[in-house]
């Protein structure tokens, strides 16, 4: 009996002390009393996770890119990472990744560079998607982009930062992407595009900006211009204004229900406070698919859906728009946007389309 005794005691010894008794229908899990047979609802179990127990885990191992080959980028809206190849795997037509910034309060922004007087891709010849490791003389490899607050810029261009940022890359077909830039103080992110020579008229193109709503994290598909010294020359010399000036350039698309986004509108006439501005604005010839020859007699735009203005200032705020080229104008009018016309540079600004209820105040 004596010995009875002490295996019992020995056995209670062995298990361990626990603070918590459970009653009957119930288990110990972590310190607290549960049904024993309760599980985890797997329906909580958020996107690409499974539950595992009574735990909701992830459903694939996380995903790791190999930089020198790929870069990573994450769907913010599902969380999954695809690593998109670099270099020339894919050619032009191949993924362009645009990766989501490392850090939060950071703007990524991607695109692909135009040749504003052609409208085409501006690329090598024989472009096969291989990323610029090295400055070139000419070519998508020979270019810059700079991020900038846009309206400090258009304020002040001599006296404005670059935004800091996590760096620029071009590829070969003349698409870019600026990393992990800091945000503006004001509501949107300028863009300089220009060559190795710098901010200016000089080297073989002249500097173009463009701007776009600094709404983090990603921003895809922002269109980048070159314009030549050149092509500025041709708008000179046709009647159209100088670049000493400064040039602001409106391109007007037709309406996104048309199918293609790229598509000009024609027939529209620029407008400063819902006015038009005769002694400011220059329309190209109304045949003109590119953009070379300034027609001084038209008033509206032609086949390229372009004007180029004298004169603008950001101190005009959203004033700048446009009237015609609409069949519905009960419903439908052209955007509002700010803009400048600023010495030695072209700013090129989009307009769209948008309902009568739409919001003003896009730059």
């Amino acid at each position: 009996m004596r010995t009875l005794s002490i295996l019992l005691l020995l056995a209670i010894a062995g298990s361990g002390c626990n603070s918590t008794e459970c009653a009957t229908g119930t288990i110990n899990r972590d310190g607290k009393c549960e049904p024993a047979t309760s599980t985890t609802d797997p329906a909580k179990c958020g996107p690409f996770t499974v539950l595992q127990g009574d735990k909701c885990v992830p459903m694939f191992p996380p995903t790791e890119c190999d930089p020198s080959t790929t870069t990573a980028e994450t769907d913010p809206a599902t969380g999954v990472t695809t690593c998109i190849g670099n270099g020339s795997s894919g050619g032009c037509s191949a993924t362009f990744a645009c990766p989501t910034p490392t850090a939060t309060g950071k703007h990524t922004i991607c695109g692909q560079i135009y040749d504003f007087q052609t409208n085409q891709p501006y690329a090598d010849a024989m472009a096969t998607g291989k990323k610029c490791t090295t400055a070139t003389a000419t070519g998508p490899c020979s270019l810059s982009v700079t991020p900038y607050d846009a309206i400090a810029f258009a304020t002040n261009p001599s006296g404005a930062t670059p935004l800091g940022n996590g760096g620029t890359e071009i590829d070969d077909c003349g698409r870019y992407r600026v990393k992990d830039i800091d945000m503006p103080a004001s509501p949107f992110i300028g863009l300089g595009f220009d060559d190795a020579s710098g901010m200016g008229p000089g080297g073989n193109t002249v500097t173009v900006g463009v701007a776009t709503p600094a709404n983090p994290p990603v921003t895809k598909d922002l269109e980048g211009f070159v314009v030549a010294a050149a092509t500025t020359t041709m708008w000179a010399s046709s009647g159209g204004p100088t670049l000493a000036n400064g040039i602001y350039a409106p391109v007007y698309r037709a309406h996104k229900a048309m199918g293609d986004l790229f598509a000009p509108q024609a027939g529209v006439t620029f407008t400063r406070n819902a006015a038009p501005e005769p002694a400011n604005d220059f329309y190209f010839t109304a045949t003109q698919i590119t953009r070379q020859t300034i027609d001084t007699a038209a008033t509206a735009t032609g086949a390229n859906g372009t004007v180029l203005i004298n004169n603008a200032t950001i101190a005009d705020s959203v004033a700048y728009s446009g009237t015609g080229g609409i069949s519905d104008t009960t419903n439908c009018r052209w955007e509002q946007h700010a803009g400048a016309s600023l010495p030695g540079l072209v700013f090129i600004q989009v307009f769209r389309t948008i309902s009568i209820s739409g919001l003003n105040g896009t730059l």
